[in-house]
């Protein structure tokens, strides 16, 4: 089934808004790259605010709705509700990596929108990210505290953002890890990258508090 007029735009706005940057791709270019006028663009997301959050949307919440699905299966599961470190770092990091691999499986990979999303100032897409991030970080940062209750929440807090920095470099900067590595390590093994994240993560979460 070929691509409706709606989906060709988003393929087109998330690879220019990759390529680009969200502020330098105007809308003219985004027409004309995907062979639409305006008034289709205006017809299905009224505003550029409008697409860029669906363009976010269309990607972040598949990933955020199989962590969610993922750690709340901990969440009931663990003996006295306190989900390991490891698991809870899995279920975190898992849909990712998977959706990163399928993606460039798929001859679309979204290793560069993750790098732009993390990169670009501006509230646009800051406040885009925060809507649909506030219940995830909240969620699995309650999480790791089950598994981590002598950790004060601040040092927590900081330590739960370096893991997502850790990830978002990892898959952000693909391409520049592919070139610096020179063999000694696999960029093309999910479970590899999977399992060195989750090493890294919980070996800086643990870490003794100042």
């Amino acid at each position: 089934m070929p691509p409706t007029t709606k989906d060709r735009i988003l393929d087109s706005a998330e690879l220019l808004f990759a390529e680009l940057g969200v502020s330098s791709t105007s809308l003219r270019t985004l027409t004309e790259h995907a062979g639409v006028n305006l008034a289709s663009v205006n017809y299905h997301f009224q505003s550029k605010d409008a697409l860029v959050q669906a363009v976010l949307f269309r990607r972040l919440n598949p990933i955020n709705q199989k962590r969610m699905e993922l750690v709340n299966q901990l969440l009931h599961s663990a003996p006295g509700g306190r989900p390991a470190l490891e698991d809870t770092l899995d279920a975190f990091y898992r849909p990712v990596v998977e959706a990163v691999f399928a993606s460039r499986a798929a001859g679309r990979p979204i290793t560069a929108l993750i790098g732009r999303i993390y990169t670009e100032p501006g509230e646009l897409i800051a406040g885009q990210i925060r809507a649909m991030m506030s219940q995830v970080v909240s969620t699995f940062f309650d999480a790791i505290h089950l598994a981590l209750p002598n950790l004060p929440q601040s040092t927590l807090f900081w330590r739960l953002q370096f893991s997502i920095g850790a990830m978002s470099h990892t898959f952000g900067a693909m391409h520049l890890i592919e070139g610096l590595a020179r063999g000694r390590v696999r960029t093309n093994d999910p479970e590899e990258i999977l399992q060195e994240l989750i090493r890294y993560a919980a070996g800086g979460l643990r870490s003794p508090a100042p």
